[in-house]
């Protein structure tokens, strides 16, 4: 591998590493009102929209009678809506409503507000230094194609 790609691999091995990291502490810190099966679909939701059950299945890596279980809870709760597919009367569609957009807001703001307190100690520059990095970041994730 030349330099510059090898550079790359390890680049990416430790974002990957510490992504785990931080979101294994940050789901470990979030109030039990918001569990992590919850927020994890309703945010696959808010980034892919509407979809079939199949579709989420695939997009979350899980099985389709696990993904229909979870998006059951969450239109129990109203959390999202579910319909027939209008080209497939056997297939049922998801989409989040306005009280599971309010409870996917309201989950990042509590796991933020309980990780504040473990990185209060960073300096102003620090913070701009992330705060630079992180949009670097979310410009070349949003950028790339879908799969």
């Amino acid at each position: 591998m030349p330099d510059q790609e090898q550079r790359l691999h390890d680049l990416l091995v430790e974002l990957v590493s510490n992504t785990h990291r931080f979101t294994k502490m940050a789901t470990s810190l979030a109030p039990e009102r918001y569990p992590r099966t919850w927020l994890r679909a309703l945010a696959l939701l808010e980034e892919h929209g509407e979809m079939r059950v199949s579709d989420f299945a695939r997009l979350d890596h899980s099985s389709q009678p696990s993904a229909t279980a979870v998006l059951r809870t969450l239109s129990e709760r109203g959390l999202v809506e579910r319909s027939s597919d209008p080209d497939d009367a056997r297939a049922v569609r998801v989409a989040m409503t306005d009280v599971g957009q309010k409870t996917l807001a309201d989950g990042r703001n509590a796991i933020a507000d309980a990780l504040v307190p473990h990185f209060s100690h960073l300096e102003p520059e620090q913070i701009e230094r992330l705060t630079q990095g992180l949009a670097e970041l979310r410009s070349m994730i949003n950028g790339r194609s879908a799969p």
